[in-house]
């Protein structure tokens, strides 16, 4: 199964593409570009779902930027094929923090990189100390004898490079398929 899941703004959407329960591809891109994506996933016949972060007042008056994100929200549900489904944010955190008040992106982030297997892990990626991540030392460039050339103290998890939005985005995703049976 693969889901798309976005986290809609009001000229940009953080996205994540999800294969089998783990992140594959993500940005932040125009959102013409990304209803654009919808034409090499839900294409029938397939599983794939779309997931949206749904946009709820919580209370708060709302602006000119909420109702431009509706309006995205919307043209991405009638340009999509396939299944789609709407995740406000309170159910996100509660879903990875176990509870909405108190958390925040920082948290969400942090609750994802331990599902994912902690920093090491699921981030990795740190540049190796000796040969500052170029994989050789010195002017006859020969092989780093620290990283055997793979520039890494810890190789590049699989959220290695996840960024803004696209956290939002995988943390949609990943309570999408929390809530499935």
């Amino acid at each position: 199964m693969r889901v798309l899941a976005i986290d809609p703004g009001t000229t940009k959407s953080g996205w994540c593409l999800l294969e089998d329960g783990a992140p594959t591809d993500w940005g932040w891109d125009d959102n013409e570009w990304v209803k654009g994506m919808f034409k090499w996933i839900g294409v029938e016949p397939t599983n794939d779902v779309l997931v949206i972060e749904d946009v709820g007042h919580y209370g708060l008056p709302v602006g000119r930027d909420v109702f431009e994100t509706v309006k995205w929200i919307g043209r991405f549900i009638e340009r999509y094929t396939g299944p789609v489904a709407l995740i406000p944010r309170p159910e996100v955190l509660v879903n990875l923090c176990g509870k909405r008040q108190g958390a925040n992106d920082s948290s969400v982030r942090q609750a994802l990189i331990d599902r994912f297997g902690g920093d090491e892990v699921a981030v990795g990626g740190k540049k190796c100390q000796t040969c500052k991540g170029k994989g050789w030392k010195g002017a006859g460039r020969p092989v780093c004898p620290e990283c055997d050339g793979d520039k890494y103290e810890t190789p590049p998890g699989v959220l290695h490079g996840i960024s803004g939005h696209a956290w939002s985005a995988l943390a949609v995703g990943v309570t999408y398929l929390d809530q499935q049976p």
